[in-house]
């Protein structure tokens, strides 16, 4: 049986996320709960490079180590040296390198066929998706931290050239006033609504709302689905394209944003970390539902289909009903944008009933 550094005696630990924007906004609340409850050791993320500049600004978080095809895990490990690693997302070439990188504590799943590289484990099933992946995250420090621990969101601080460059970009287009931003892409990993479906949306919030400036924000090669959006509005007066962006002028955008529509993609995590208020729409079944991939925050609004709302025409096909995102009447998406602009209805959880 090894030897285990005993928690109090540990001053380096990392926390291993290597997947996209938004699951690793979910997993800070980790760094939150260490910090809260050893907060003499150094919390450390192994992430790839895209995530990096969100990570840097959290204060919860000392180092940032960033894996790529020339700087692996094992390379990162060895010179770090942590004495705990906790996978957030198991992996098992990472699960591999903490073990050769003879880091004595390795916390992580109960339920992989690896599992026996680690040497403490939490039996949690994510499959059905019950619990919140911000809670599925924080249970991982269960073997290292006993009792209960908050569940708290770090603050992303501020970025004052970022803001200063968002701002420039702003006036550039000749926006003045208030915004909303809709990020109408999700790079294939979510459920997406329809471009005739935002333009309807768009639409209306621009027509009730005076004053009101439309962002449409574009990842990598999301620029032909933003003018989709565009082509199908009857007014585009004061609709506004933003795109190549890095992801701290990003951040700030949302920052001063009066409020986000999106899917079930990075940007909704980012703009709820943020603080920006929010609607999501989502599948309405597990697993990818809003109960275990929402945002984490007051001001979030989710919407799923609901059983009155027509098929389309793939639904029964292709995919469950339940989690058809075109479904979603836009009348539902501009009642809930209207509340989340002015105030109202701030933290509604929609169901399928």
């Amino acid at each position: 049986m090894p030897i285990i550094t005993p928690t109090e005696d540990l001053k380096r630990i990392l926390v291993c996320r290597t997947d996209g924007l938004g699951d690793v906004i979910l997993t800070l609340p980790i760094a939150a709960a260490i910090k809260e409850r050893l907060p003499n050791a150094e919390v450390a993320f192994l992430a790839k490079p895209y995530t990096a500049p969100i990570l840097n600004r959290i204060s919860e978080i000392g180092k940032v180590l960033t894996v790529t095809e020339m700087r692996k895990g094992l390379h990162l490990m060895k010179i770090y040296q942590p004495n705990a690693v906790i996978f957030a997302k198991p992996e098992f070439r990472l699960a591999l390198d903490a073990l050769r990188a003879r880091i004595d504590v390795r916390i992580g799943t109960g339920y992989r066929w690896y599992s026996g590289l680690f040497t403490r484990w939490v039996y949690d099933h994510r499959k059905g998706g019950q619990k919140h992946e911000s809670q599925y995250g924080v249970n991982l420090l269960s073997p290292l931290l006993p009792g209960e621990l908050s569940l708290r969101m770090p603050r992303l601080k501020v970025a004052p050239s970022a803001a200063a460059e968002a701002k420039t970009r702003l006036q550039g287009l000749g926006m003045v006033g208030e915004y909303m931003v809709i990020h109408p892409g999700s790079r294939g990993h979510a459920s997406d609504y329809s471009p005739e479906g935002f333009a309807a949306v768009a639409d209306a919030l621009l027509a009730d709302w005076s004053g009101l400036n439309i962002i449409i924000t574009a990842g990598p090669d999301e620029e032909e689905l933003v003018a989709k959006i565009t082509s199908q509005m009857r007014n585009r007066d004061r609709v506004h394209a933003v795109g190549d962006m890095s992801l701290d002028m990003f951040s700030e955008l949302l920052r001063g944003a009066k409020g986000f529509l999106g899917t079930s993609s990075g940007p909704i995590h980012l703009a709820a970390l943020v603080k920006t208020p929010v609607v999501g729409l989502y599948p309405g079944l597990p697993p990818m539902w809003p109960a275990r991939w929402g945002p984490v925050g007051e001001q979030v609004t989710t919407l799923v289909p609901h059983a009155n709302e027509a098929f389309c025409p793939r639904c029964e096909k292709d995919h469950q009903p339940e989690n058809c995102v075109l479904r979603i009447k836009p009348e539902r998406v501009v009642t809930a944008c209207m509340d989340m602009l002015i105030g109202k209805g701030a933290g509604l959880r929609d169901s399928i009933a």
